[in-house]
C-alpha cells in the first residue's frame, strides 16, 4: 500500500491558481482547493460566501524526496511573490476504497440494529431476532440511519406500526432513498410500496430488500399520481420544500383515518410545513425534535410529525 504525504497551502483567493500550479510542479497528482465557506441559515438551505483566505491541497507519494520538495516548493512561492502558510503532513497508509465506510457504524434505533453488510455482527445478531436485524449498504442513496431525520422517522414508524404490525397493514414510502424505511415496515409486518425519482435510488431500495429478505416494490417516480389507492401509514422524509408542495398529494395518498409520518424538517419551517399538511387535511399527533451537526454558531435542530387525516381539507 502506497505511502502519501499531503502538502497544504494557505492564501489569498488570488494567488489560488498560480499556488495550484505550483503544486502540480512540485509533483503532486492532484490539488483540491476549498475556496468557499458554507454559511447555514438555520434550515434546509445554504448559502455559499468567498473566504479570506482559501486551502489548496495536494499529495505527494512518499517516494520523492520531501525536505527537497518543500524547499524547492517555499523558493517558488517566493519567487513569484505568493504569501502562503505551507504545512506538510505524512498520511497513514490506508485502503482508500473501502476508509469512508468508518463513518457507518452500527446504530440501535427503537428495537432495530441497523448495521453496514460489511460488518460481522454475528454476536449481535444473536442478541436480537432476525426481524429486528436491518442491513443497510448506502451506496449513493441518502438514509443509514445515521442522519437525525431519518433515525426520528424509524422511531416514530417502530412505534405507530407495532401495535398493528399483525393486521399487515399498507405503507407507502415517499422518497425511499437506501429503503431503510421500506425495509423496517416491511420487518413490522406491513405490505410496502416505495417511489424515488432517483434511478440509484430504486435500485438501492431494490438490492437493501433483497439484502434483508423482504419484499418492498419499487417506483420510479416524481409525484404520486401513479398511485392507484391510499395506504394505511405513509412515510415521507423529505425537505420541507417538497413536503409544502406534496401536502395535497400526501393527502390524497393516506387513507381517511391513517397516519402520516413526516420528517427531513429544519425546525425552523417546521410551522410552514404544519399548517400545509393541517391545510391538506390533517391534524397533528406528536412533534419531535432532534440536534444534528454543528454548523457554525449555532447546532442543526431537525423536527418530525405523526399525522392522522381526519377531516376534510380546507377549502
Amino acid at each position: 500500500m502506497d505511502n502519501w504525504t499531503c502538502l497544504r497551502l494557505s492564501t489569498a483567493p488570488d494567488s489560488a491558481d498560480a499556488a495550484a500550479q505550483l503544486l502540480l510542479d512540485a509533483g503532486c497528482d492532484g490539488v483540491e482547493i476549498d475556496d468557499c465557506a458554507v454559511l447555514f441559515d438555520e434550515s434546509e438551505d445554504a448559502t455559499l460566501v468567498p473566504r479570506s483566505e482559501v486551502t489548496l491541497t495536494g499529495y505527494l507519494n512518499s517516494d520523492i524526496e520531501i525536505d527537497v520538495t518543500r524547499s524547492q516548493l517555499e523558493t517558488s512561492l517566493r519567487h513569484v511573490g505568493i504569501i502562503a502558510d505551507l504545512e506538510v503532513e505524512a498520511v497513514a497508509p490506508q485502503d482508500w476504497s473501502t476508509a469512508w465506510r468508518v463513518n457507518f457504524a452500527p446504530i440501535a434505533v427503537g428495537p432495530f440494529l441497523i448495521v453496514p453488510p460489511w460488518l460481522d455482527m454475528e454476536q449481535e445478531a444473536q442478541e436480537v431476532s432476525a426481524q429486528h436485524l436491518i442491513r443497510i449498504d448506502p451506496g449513493l442513496a441518502f438514509g443509514t440511519g445515521q442522519h437525525p431525520t431519518t433515525q426520528m422517522c424509524l422511531e416514530l414508524l417502530a412505534e405507530q406500526l407495532t401495535p398493528i404490525a399483525g393486521t399487515r397493514p399498507t405503507v407507502l414510502d415517499v422518497g425511499c432513498g437506501s429503503g431503510i424505511l421500506s425495509i423496517m415496515a416491511a420487518r413490522l409486518g406491513a405490505s410496502v410500496i416505495a417511489s424515488d425519482l432517483d434511478p440509484w435510488c430504486v435500485r438501492a431500495t431494490h438490492d437493501n430488500a433483497a439484502l434483508n429478505d423482504v419484499t418492498v416494490s419499487v417506483v420510479q417516480a416524481a409525484g404520486l399520481d401513479w398511485l392507484r389507492s391510499p395506504a394505511d401509514f405513509v412515510i415521507a422524509n423529505l425537505m420541507s420544500t417538497l413536503l409544502v408542495a406534496l401536502a395535497p398529494q400526501l393527502a390524497r395518498a393516506t387513507r381517511e383515518g391513517g397516519t402520516l409520518v413526516v420528517s427531513g424538517i429544519s425546525a425552523p419551517r417546521a410551522d410552514e410545513v404544519e399548517a400545509a399538511l393541517r391545510d391538506a387535511g390533517f391534524k397533528v399527533i406528536e412533534k419531535r425534535e432532534q440536534d444534528g451537526e454543528q454548523r457554525g454558531d449555532f447546532i442543526e435542530r431537525w423536527s418530525a410529525f405523526v399525522m392522522k387525516k381526519n377531516h376534510q381539507p380546507r377549502a
